[in-house]
């Protein structure tokens, strides 16, 4: 089975949810690998990974709005 690692560094401006969806997808493109499982992790105390469905905009800004409460 072939196997790819890459890594991806994104820039923030602090606290806040960073869309990263287009370079994971170009990542495994450029792999040419089309079939398996792909492995994201954040090495980072304060960061964490959100996977969640992105049809309805309202769903990221309740997700600010959630954090902003649970850690103003």
């Amino acid at each position: 089975m072939p196997t790819h690692a890459a890594s991806l560094s994104v820039r923030s401006s602090g606290k806040g949810t960073y869309e990263i969806t287009c370079q994971i997808e170009k990542i495994i493109a450029e792999s040419g690998i089309t079939t398996g499982t792909a492995t994201v992790f954040v090495q980072h105390t304060s960061a964490s990974l959100v996977i969640m469905e992105n049809a309805d905009p309202s769903a990221r800004t309740d997700l600010h709005a959630f954090f902003d409460h649970l850690v103003p």
